[in-house]
């Protein structure tokens, strides 16, 4: 933004940036049309369920920090299908542009990581409460409200599923 305040050397020109960080959110559907999700126990949004999701670290792509992040907080591998969204969200933390990503279970079994008390499949007509973040309002209502959308991304994932056999 044009004429903000930043942080600057005048010595030597050096300006510091506070720039938000990059996280990747996974919408991990297993061969049922079961979404994947995990129960926080930890702040925010400690006893809330939520997408496997989780800072990049500085040496991997936004796709190699889900398949991380799912692994890690939920025991389960995964295959990337494709961006679904590019979020930018207002964590207690920091701020992050989340990339969500479409991803297919493809091994393991759904168990809590370290900082999650519970990992489990839900269909989509029953996930459970309370949903931490803002994951279902940004993320999850959109999967449910698709039909009549024909061009928006969340019908293309439908039509993606039903290619692979998975209905929503």
């Amino acid at each position: 933004m044009a004429g903000r305040a930043r942080p600057a050397c005048a010595a030597c020109g050096y300006v510091h940036y506070q720039n938000p960080a990059s996280a990747a959110a996974g919408v991990v559907f297993n061969g049922n049309g079961e979404l994947l999700l995990v129960r926080r126990a930890i702040e925010p949004f400690r006893d809330h369920w939520a997408l496997p999701a989780g800072y990049q670290e500085i040496d991997e792509a936004p796709e190699e920090a889900v398949r991380r992040e799912v692994l890690e907080e939920a025991g389960v591998a995964v295959e990337v299908l494709g961006l679904l969204d590019l979020l930018h969200v207002r964590d207690p933390r920091k701020p992050a542009n989340v990339a969500v990503f479409l991803c297919q279970a493809r091994g393991g079994e759904a168990q809590a990581g370290a900082e999650e008390s519970a990992a489990a499949w839900f269909r989509l007509s029953a996930l459970p409460e309370p949903i931490g973040f803002d994951n279902y309002e940004r993320i999850l209502a959109r999967l449910l409200q698709v039909d009549g959308y024909s061009d928006s991304p969340w019908n293309r994932l439908r039509v993606l599923l039903r290619a692979r056999g998975i209905e929503l």
